[in-house]
């Protein structure tokens, strides 16, 4: 028998190396939650293939003369915040997704994307660094109970969509009003708050450890059109303006508005002055609403939308709706948006 050669070396090593694909764990016991629940079931084999193919890749490269170390270093570059999937063109319909009931460990990065005709500030950029701590705050929710009530009111609600290296993708949607639900592929959890400030929170951290992108022209920012629903703000926050404008509506109502730039330094002196006179749960604002009643109108570094919204002129601000926390200018930031007032034009 003749000696085997170089190349049938390799193949034989090769085939001898790769074990069996694994069993995908959350896909195969999320198909059997499936079928519990007398839903239809579906089989996910390509995580394995997957796995196999990855290893396969490792074996070559080790062969080539690259160390393990140097693979796992590869391995661990996320993906950029602003190459991630993006988000669907329309909401998913969760209720009748299949797949796993929670979402599984590994993405590669995850999106907060709208959930309902009621709009929320959406980020430009994904999160890619602390993916698996946001799936753990779904995970880790209560499971609705079979005779829960809720409140019929409707309100804004977002969704949460996690992206994996193999192409597939998770979505998790939350309502921020009512019994506050959280659905996964037809199973339904408790406490929608959570998922959002722990993506909130994440993102705000990842920021800190990037450069933001290209500044926006304050020349671009519009003021509001009649017709606008100002989003319910989710990374965007007054305190972090870079950007803004201060917009007059002489006829409540209008979309008819004078347009006056903040100037650097005013806007600086502003953001100050917001930071140290918001207060929350503020209570109901009492004052006389007589026009004009301005808005603030601006971008965060990181492009997210801000909009202050005057509730007494120049007096009293609405900084967050959700937790009722209200700005009330000191007599100093207050000249400052009496002289914008007279500039707008």
């Amino acid at each position: 028998m003749s000696e085997p050669n170089d190349e049938t070396w390799l193949r034989e090593g090769l085939a001898g190396a790769v074990p069996e694909p694994p069993a995908a764990p959350d896909r195969a016991e999320g198909a059997r939650a499936k079928a519990r629940r007398a839903r239809r079931t579906t089989v996910a084999a390509a995580g394995g293939v997957a796995a196999s193919v990855l290893l396969v890749a490792g074996v070559v490269a080790t062969v080539g003369g690259s160390s393990p170390d140097d693979d796992k270093a590869a391995d661990d570059v996320p993906v950029s915040p602003y190459d991630a999937p993006a988000c669907p063109a329309a909401p998913v319909d969760t209720q009748t997704q299949v797949g796993p009931d929670h979402v599984p460990d590994g993405a590669s990065s995850v999106r907060l994307c709208g959930g309902n005709e009621v709009p929320i500030d959406v980020p430009k950029d994904a999160l890619v660094d602390g993916v698996d701590d946001v799936a753990a705050s779904i995970n880790g929710l209560e499971t609705a109970p079979s005779d829960l009530a809720c409140t019929m009111e409707l309100g804004p609600a977002y969704q949460l969509v996690f992206a994996y290296p193999d192409g597939s993708s998770v979505v998790a949607s939350g309502e921020l009003y009512g019994c506050r639900q959280v659905v996964v592929d037809g199973v339904e959890r408790v406490g929608a708050d959570e998922p959002w400030e722990t993506f909130i929170d994440r993102l705000r951290a990842q920021r800190k450890r990037l450069d933001p992108p290209a500044p926006v022209d304050a020349a671009t920012l519009e003021c509001p059109a009649a017709t606008d629903t100002v989003g319910v703000p989710s990374v965007g926050r007054a305190q972090d303006l870079a950007v803004a404008a201060y917009c007059a509506e002489d006829r409540l109502g209008s979309g008819t508005w004078r347009r006056a730039p903040i100037p650097t330094a005013d806007l600086t002196s502003l953001v100050t002055d917001i930071r140290a006179n918001t207060e929350e749960n503020a209570g109901m604002v009492d004052c006389d609403v007589t026009p004009p009643v301005p808005h603030i109108v601006g971008v965060t570094a990181w492009g997210d939308r801000v909009d202050l919204q005057a509730q007494c002129t120049n007096g009293w601000f609405t900084v967050d709706v959700a937790t009722n926390a209200v700005w009330s200018p000191s007599e100093d930031a207050r000249a400052i948006l009496e002289r914008l007032f007279g500039e707008a034009r």
